[in-house]
């Protein structure tokens, strides 16, 4: 069960910025993330699921696609506003 909600939110929270309205199609990628990556699914760990996906974005559905595109660019968009110190 846990599994699941980790692979369920990864869309929303592959950033750390992205929200509900900056991913179009929310829990699109997971089942792409159980196809694709399996092994890194099972470690829970965020970040290799959300590297995994990226790297299989030519693999993944269009809608997962979408979501990674909309993450990286809530990252890029919070990136981008703060300020250099």
């Amino acid at each position: 069960m846990k599994l699941s909600i980790v692979i369920a939110t990864t869309a929303l929270c592959l950033s750390g910025a992205a929200t509900a309205e900056s991913v179009p199609h929310p829990g699109a990628c997971k089942a792409d993330a159980k196809t694709f990556c399996a092994s890194e699914a099972k470690s829970r760990d965020k970040a290799k699921i959300q590297a995994c996906l990226v790297a299989n974005a030519a693999k993944v559905s269009s809608d997962c696609r979408e979501n990674l595109q909309a993450a990286s660019a809530a990252k890029a968009a919070s990136s981008s506003a703060t300020p250099a110190k």
